[in-house]
């Protein structure tokens, strides 16, 4: 009988032994989680000591910066362990860290060199930008009515056009408030209750290639220069906005 529990309590003094030794299951497990975040937390630290160690190169150290920041989101994603997340969370913390620092000098330096600040001519502000909108179509029109002091309008029509018809009373208005010259020129011997004294076409239309209908050129006398406002209908704001483009084009 003695053998018997010798041989009985043996194995189970061996196998109690063995997990003493290991500690690797019952209430033992939590300690091998927390040598292991120990770890990830020195190895974190000394990380962001890296990132925070001055260079003697600013460019390079920003180019190793944000390759870092890269390395650490690309790992993160594929990757996406607990580590592995907070690694690239705490980088992103001296990201922000750095670019809040600068965002405020910017601040302090706009503040001392007012000169230096872009908002005082394009502001951001919705007033700012009302201002801004309502001085360049001011400009644009003063540039529009200098224009039609050396340029005619040439519109031609035809009677049987109906996207012409619904043109001509945009044609009028536009040349009644720029003080514009016009003259209509029918493709069809017919005229249009807004330019009763159109003329009929003598070989203009060919000259220009002119091919679509309506059409709407500036044309300067002397010179000979044309520049096209309209093939097809087009609104009053379009005609306009066309002139500003074309403007901005032959200024130097």
């Amino acid at each position: 009988m003695r053998k018997f529990f010798m041989c009985f309590l043996f194995p189970i003094c061996s196998v109690y032994a063995a997990y003493e030794d290991h500690h690797a299951e019952g209430w033992h497990w939590y300690e091998e989680i927390r040598h292991q975040e120990v770890a990830d937390e020195k190895a974190h630290e000394k990380l962001g000591s890296q990132n925070q160690k001055p260079h003697s190169d600013p460019i390079k150290t920003l180019q190793n910066f944000k390759k870092k920041v890269e390395d650490l989101k690309a790992i993160a994603v594929m990757q996406p362990t607990f580590s592995n997340v907070r690694a690239y969370m705490e980088i992103q913390k001296i990201l922000l860290e750095r670019s809040s620092r600068f965002a405020q000098k910017w601040i302090e330096v706009v503040y001392l060199r007012p000169e230096l600040d872009y908002t005082l001519k394009h502001p951001i502000s919705q007033v700012g930008r009302h201002v801004v909108a309502e001085d360049q179509k001011k400009q644009m029109e003063d540039n529009i009515r200098a224009l039609s002091q050396t340029h005619g309008l040439f519109f031609f029509f035809s009677s049987k056009c109906g996207y012409c018809k619904a043109f001509a009373p945009i044609v009028k208005s536009f040349s009644k408030k720029y003080g514009w010259q016009v003259l209509a020129i029918s493709m069809d011997g017919t005229t249009l209750p807004e330019f009763p004294k159109a003329q009929n076409d003598n070989g203009s239309a060919s000259s220009l290639g002119i091919k679509t209908l309506p059409t709407l050129l500036a044309v300067e006398p002397k010179s000979g220069q044309v520049i096209p406002l309209s093939y097809g209908l087009s609104t009053h704001d379009q005609i306009e906005d066309r002139i500003r483009v074309l403007l901005m084009r032959r200024a130097p």
